[in-house]
């Protein structure tokens, strides 16, 4: 069985899309076998990955709460690894989204307000949790950041203060990233790929992804 990846935030605009983008392309050339669930009616992915130039990628599109559950389950009986990027918490398929992860990551920008509403996705995810009595591991995902930056340190420290977990490796504010969205092209390489390679290992560590690929890419 796979691992289930969620990405959520009640915020827009704050770069579940390009994440989602990055690991999937990311772990696909690393020979893992990755299905996309784009679950926001937006279907930013869905939309990219019909400009997607590389490794297979199995992308789908499902918005209905009441299948977002079996959708994703279907998909990770045949996939290393399932990545969900989904609307804002006010969009209740997120919320089954998110209470069917093995790992939700909540994206933070560097303002307070980003960082109030990843505190804030952070305790709708442990209530997920509690309804379902399990715990649903999450982590933050720093993103379009500066590590010396004075507000990326504030942000830091409230989100620590909150005692909410965050991935060691930020994700930059580089225009590459901005160039997904124009571009069917992943960086596997160059500053991009390796900040990538990074994420991957932390979360192979955390055990949201599998060591190595069990299945074979479509």
């Amino acid at each position: 069985m796979g691992r289930i990846i969620t990405v959520a935030s009640g915020k827009g605009g704050c770069s579940k899309t390009t994440i989602v983008t990055l690991l999937s392309g990311n772990l696909a050339a690393a020979g893992y076998a990755v299905a996309v669930v784009d679950a926001d009616p937006n279907a930013c992915y869905f939309q990219w990955h019909k400009l997607y130039e590389g490794p297979p990628i199995d992308c789908s599109s499902e918005i209905r709460q009441e299948e977002i559950v079996d959708h994703a389950q279907r998909k990770v009986a045949a996939h290393d690894i399932v990545l969900i990027d989904t609307a804002g918490f006010g969009n209740t398929t997120a919320a089954f989204a998110a209470a069917a992860a093995d790992m939700v990551l909540i994206p933070v920008m560097p303002d307070r307000a980003s960082a109030v509403e990843a505190m804030r996705t952070a305790r709708q995810v442990q209530a997920f949790g509690k309804a379902g009595r399990r715990d649903i591991p999450f982590h933050i995902v720093c993103s379009r950041w500066n590590a010396r930056g004075l507000v990326e340190r504030a942000v830091t420290a409230d989100l620590a203060a909150a005692g909410l977990p965050i991935l060691r490796q930020p994700l930059s504010d580089l225009s590459d990233f901005g160039k997904l969205t124009l571009s069917g092209k992943v960086p596997v390489t160059g500053k991009v790929g390796g900040q990538a390679d990074r994420m991957i290992e932390e979360l192979i560590a955390l055990g949201a992804i599998p060591a190595k690929p069990a299945k074979r890419a479509a």
